[in-house]
Order: C-alpha cells, then sequence, then structure tokens
C-alpha cells in the first residue's frame, strides 16, 4: 500500500549531479594567460570596495518596545474600523472625498499592520536546529538507526508561537523515533532500509504554517488503539473513521507501550501536546498508515498578536467571528434544518448533521429574526456549529 508520506528524491543528475550535493569535486586548476593576469589582480580592490554596500544593517530593539508598538497598532486598527463603521453609513456621492480617504486609510493601516508584524516573525530553522543531536543521541540510546531531513527552515513565525512551539514539537520527534521507528533488524525484515528517517517540513498553507513531523516507521495499529480505547471506556463503532481512532492518542494517559520508559510512549503526553497546540490556536492531526508511516500534521496561526475576523450582524448588533474557525456559509434551503425533539434544530449538509444556534438568541438581542437568514458553519476543537446570523457585512 503506497502511503505517500515521502516523495521520491530526484536522481542523480536532477538538480545536481552529487545526490544531496552535500559534496562536489574540486574544479580542475587552470593555468592564467598573460591576458588574463592583470584582471585577476585588478579584481580584490573592486571587491573590497563592494563589500560595505552589501552588507545588512540591523539595530537591536528591545522585545518590550516591539510588543509596545503592536499593541499601539491594534489600537489603531480598531480606531479605523470603527471609522469605517460609520463612514459606511453616510452618502457615498455626497461625501464622495471622505469615502476615497476612508479608502486609502483602511489600506495603509493594513499595509502598516503587515510591515510591523513581520518584525516580530523569526525563521523556524531556530527550532528545527535542535532537532539534529537529539535524534542522534536518542537513535543511538534505542539502538536505533536514525536520519533526521528538514525541509522549510526558512518558514517565518511570530516568535511567541516560535518559544512555545518547541516543546511539543521535541515530543513529537521523541515518539517518532521511539515507537515509531522499528529496530534495525525488524526494518531490515519488513523489506525496509536498516535506517529509518524522520522529516520536519514546514511550509505556507493559506493565512496559516504548516509542519508535518513523517516517519516511514510502523505506523498506528488502528485494532489495538480501538481495543484500547473501548477498554478506557471510550465507544467507537467498527466503521469509525481512522481520524476518530487515532484521535484517541491525543486523550489524557491514552497508550498503547506494553512498557512506559522515560522516553515515553506513542501517546503518554499526547494531550498535552494538543493543548498546547490549541492554547496557540492551532491544530493537530494524524495520518497513518500500518507497516508504511506517520504523518502528524499542525498548522498554526502566522502570529497571535493579530486575528483576521469575519464581521456578521445578528440582532441589529456586529460580532466578529475568528477568519480561522470559519469553513463555509451558506442560505439553507428550508428541507435543510429541522427540528430535533428535545435537541433544537440541525441542518443537514452533504450528509452531515450540524446543531444550529441562533447567535441573536444566544446574546437575547430580542430582535425579530432576518427575513432569509445566513447561516456560517463555524469549527473549533474538532467540533462544528451552524451559527444563523442576519448577514454577512465583511471581513477585516
Amino acid at each position: 500500500m503506497a502511503f505517500g508520506l515521502f516523495e521520491p528524491l530526484p536522481a542523480a543528475g536532477e538538480d545536481g549531479a552529487g545526490g544531496f550535493g552535500l559534496f562536489e569535486a574540486p574544479a580542475a586548476p587552470v593555468a592564467a594567460t598573460p591576458a588574463q593576469a592583470p584582471v585577476a589582480q585588478a579584481q580584490p580592490p573592486a571587491r573590497r570596495a563592494a563589500a560595505p554596500a552589501a552588507e545588512a544593517q540591523s539595530i537591536r530593539v528591545d522585545v518590550g518596545r516591539v510588543d509596545l508598538l503592536i499593541n499601539q497598532l491594534g489600537e489603531l486598527v480598531v480606531t479605523q474600523a470603527m471609522l469605517a463603521q460609520a463612514a459606511a453609513a453616510l452618502d457615498p456621492i455626497a461625501h464622495a472625498r471622505l469615502v476615497n480617504g476612508m479608502a486609502d486609510l483602511e489600506r495603509n493601516t493594513r499595509d502598516l499592520q503587515e510591515t510591523v508584524m513581520s518584525i516580530r516573525v523569526l525563521p523556524i530553522g531556530n527550532v528545527f536546529s535542535r532537532f539534529p543531536r537529539m535524534v542522534r543521541d536518542l537513535a543511538a540510546r534505542l539502538g536505533k538507526e536514525v536520519v533526521l531531513e528538514t525541509e522549510g527552515e526558512g518558514t517565518e513565525l511570530d516568535k511567541g508561537i516560535i518559544e512555545k512551539l518547541a516543546d511539543p514539537l521535541t515530543h513529537l520527534v521523541r515518539n517518532a523515533i521511539d515507537h515509531g521507528i522499528e529496530a534495525p533488524e525488524a526494518r531490515l525484515a519488513a523489506g525496509k532500509p536498516a535506517c529509518g528517517t524522520v522529516r520536519l517540513r514546514a511550509f505556507n498553507r493559506g493565512g496559516s504554517i504548516v509542519v508535518l513531523i513523517e516517519d516511514d516507521g510502523q505506523g498506528l495499529d488502528r485494532e489495538r488503539i480501538l481495543a484500547k480505547g473501548r477498554e478506557r471506556g471510550f465507544a467507537l463503532a467498527d466503521t469509525a473513521s481512522d481520524a476518530e481512532v487515532f484521535g484517541l492518542i491525543f486523550e489524557a494517559g491514552f497508550s498503547t507501550a506494553e512498557q512506559v520508559t522515560d522516553v515515553s510512549g506513542r501517546g503518554v503526553g499526547m494531550d498535552v501536546v494538543r493543548r498546547n497546540i490549541a492554547a496557540l490556536g492551532g491544530a493537530v492531526e494524524i495520518e497513518s498508515a500500518r507497516g508504511t508511516g506517520t504523518r502528524i500534521t499542525v498548522r498554526l496561526p502566522l502570529t497571535l498578536a493579530i486575528m483576521d475576523g469575519m464581521t456578521v450582524a445578528a440582532g441589529g448588533v456586529s460580532y466578529i467571528l475568528p477568519l480561522a474557525a470559519v469553513v463555509e456559509s451558506l442560505q439553507p434551503g428550508a428541507a435543510q434544518v429541522q427540528a430535533v425533539a428535545g435537541e433544537g434544530r440541525v441542518v443537514q449538509l452533504r450528509g452531515e448533521y450540524l446543531p444550529v444556534a441562533t447567535l441573536a438568541d444566544i446574546f437575547s438581542t430580542g430582535a425579530p429574526p432576518a427575513a432569509e437568514p445566513v447561516i456560517v458553519v463555524a469549527e473549533a476543537d474538532g467540533q462544528k456549529v451552524a451559527l444563523v446570523v442576519d448577514e454577512l457585512v465583511g471581513q477585516q
């Protein structure tokens, strides 16, 4: 079964004739001709003259000052949004100059916002750089052969997120080596190379940063996890999806390891990993194929200081939903919304039933419902809900 966790590396001759290109054959020395010699002697002064212009210029600024700047920018963004909301009620023809000025202010505020936020970002390579030695030491301690591959070290994240991401990633990498990668003898018996591979990848997708932790080990044992889950009191049918079954390892204290060591079995402490990642506004998912490997996907916001939101109106009041939590919006047909005795209402979307919550009722505005309400499907902590609002105002 081809799981496709790892893409094939380019063959020799593709993008570099030496595989990874770590070693290159030294170039053969070329004797300078009399005509070339004066040119070679004239090059060093030119290089020395160009060197100062190529040097990067930077200053050291206290983090507290950067945080203060971001807080003040946040106040500016809120004030701009208030002015934009007030200007929207004016006649755009009678107040054309004001409307145009507000459009320029919004654009300039957004540009300033992005510029200031870039001050706090750091490459995720600062976190990845601590893993090679840890992988080497842990593999030697467990009697395994493991190589670590990293990709996307230049992907940038907010400094605050990077500092809090190190511990969850460390735990996931240790688990991949301890209970993901098999011993060399077992790998050879399974037709695999004796040396296992753990790969760390980071890249941008949409408005988020995605970090993948992949291994080509034995994968998760679905039946064993399912049996352990039932033993712990989790009611899952045999037809449960892999995501539901594998999600059990994130429950507190859940582990299928026969012997728990100080390295920990796959599952011990995974509830802490999920909780820490959720605290950063992120999510974690697991994919696995028995005998092929496991991929853990961590999705994180670019920053915790600024959040994109969708403005909705309900009962004459405006609310903002985090854009990262919005799945879709639609106007449902009358047949899609059904009442369930004692459970309120549900809406059917592509074979899935979601609970319906009316935003105006939740906040007791007392306003009558809109003639053509809109449903916004939001998701948080793996749960979806259909929020009934009067209209979609926009994004900011």
